[in-house]
């Protein structure tokens, strides 16, 4: 994750030579286990706000920020866990770093918005027509 000085100065390397092309989620292949493990706590972290239509854009972006950091920090884990030596410093800033987020977020569920209609509004639509 270290980078280089020409990187952290905005200077492009030689292989970067011509336009840079940004990527986003939406351009990795779905089927490695990194993408699936992001996309999967992506949606779960959606729906327990509320589902992706009742998000605003901005919640939509943390969202995908805290799924990125929660992929890196289960693979970390896995890591240490089988015996690999990890940056426990790393695995500190992305844990304290996912925890900001999603204490932004609200880490409470969220319903979905009610949209179920009164009886009194379920009868009036129901028998409109039966009063005529």
């Amino acid at each position: 994750m270290a980078l280089d000085a020409a990187e952290m100065e905005g200077e492009s390397s030689p292989k970067q030579a011509g336009k840079v092309r940004l990527r986003t989620l939406d351009d990795l292949d779905r089927r490695t286990t990194a993408a699936r493990v992001v996309f999967e706590l992506r949606d779960t972290l959606a729906a327990d706000l509320g589902g992706k239509a009742n998000l605003s854009s901005m919640k939509l972006e943390l969202i995908d920020n805290v799924a990125v950091l929660g992929a890196m920090l289960k693979d970390s884990a896995a890591s240490y866990i089988t015996g690999e030596e990890i940056d426990i410093t790393e695995f500190m800033a992305l844990t304290n770093a996912q925890r900001r987020l999603l204490a932004d977020l609200g880490l409470e569920r969220r319903a979905l918005k009610d949209i179920t209609p009164s009886l009194r509004d379920y009868a009036a639509s129901k028998y409109a027509g039966a009063a005529s």
